[in-house]
């Protein structure tokens, strides 16, 4: 559904840019092609996961870390370029007085379809991932992926077209009209440039088996590991990553009347159902 949308708004931006010459709608272009081959490359990750082999006993998980860190680094890519080009045209504009004309006719059209199928796909993805108990994190990265296409056309189209209005009706700010596509890329990348440099975090700890970054989440698997009744043994140390939606609970645990055969046949299992219950792919190892 996200990569039959995103190809969608590309091919359909693409168009637009090559009747009004809008940089803007060019970056928003680009970004929805990588967003629909991202979401291609994203179902077949899916297909994949679960599934165990030699080299990843536990499952395939870590191809879906891969694929939100790869994402994030081409979206970060994307606004970087578009920063250094849209740079460069203002430098242009006020040292060489260098001009950029924007027909604005095609724009509206795209900025309505575009904000009403982004802001459609965002409520779509937040359903699916609820069903699932909000387990999945390539759609969190995909939702956050979805919100910031929705304000990109909203910002991008919208302020554009206002810029470019102003500069022609106000003879002061008659510069809008031909650095206004300009200046809505570079205000854009102010606001939203932080989203993918987070994607980007947050996924290579996962990939470097790093703690658990959502401390909301953590708190959570505590509070359920905490709950649950045991003999003989106190917790010293709690450790928790999670790669893709697989999360690895490991206990550090001490005592005097440690029954191994205990822990590793009745708590352990139970512990491992009641994260199950909350976590559909969860496991856990106690060291002693």
């Amino acid at each position: 559904m996200g990569g039959m949308v995103y190809l969608t708004l590309g091919v359909a931006a693409w168009i637009v840019y090559s009747l009004s010459n809008s940089e803007a709608i060019l970056l928003e272009g680009n970004y929805n092609i990588v967003n629909a081959l991202a979401s291609f490359i994203g179902f077949y990750v899916v297909s994949i996961k679960n599934r165990s082999t030699t080299t990843f006993p536990l499952g395939q998980f870590i191809y879906e870390a891969l694929y939100s860190l790869v994402k994030g680094v081409l979206i970060l890519g994307i606004l970087t370029a578009a920063l250094w080009e849209n740079g460069f045209k203002i430098i242009k504009f006020l040292t060489r007085g260098e001009t950029h004309e924007i027909n604005t006719g095609p724009i509206g059209g795209l900025v309505i379809l575009s904000v009403f199928l982004s802001f459609g796909l965002v409520r779509y993805y937040k359903w699916q991932n609820q069903k699932i108990g909000n387990r999945s994190s390539m759609l969190v990265t995909d939702t956050k992926g979805a919100i910031i296409d929705g304000y990109l056309s909203l910002f991008a189209g919208g302020s554009l077209l206002l810029m470019i209005y102003i500069g022609r009706i106000f003879p002061a700010v008659s510069f809008l009209q031909y650095i206004g596509d300009a200046l809505v890329v570079l205000i854009f990348e102010i606001i939203m440039i932080k989203e993918p440099i987070h994607i980007i975090r947050q996924n290579f700890v996962e990939l470097t088996g790093g703690q658990m970054q959502s401390e909301k989440e953590r708190r959570r698997i505590i509070e359920i590991v905490e709950l649950m009744p045991r003999e003989g043994f106190e917790i010293q140390e709690i450790y928790i990553s999670k790669t893709g939606s697989l999360i690895l609970v490991l206990l550090y645990i001490s005592g005097k009347d440690i029954d191994p055969e205990q822990i590793n046949e009745i708590y352990r299992p139970i512990l491992q159902k009641e994260l199950c219950q909350v976590y559909a792919h969860a496991n856990v190892e106690i060291l002693i």
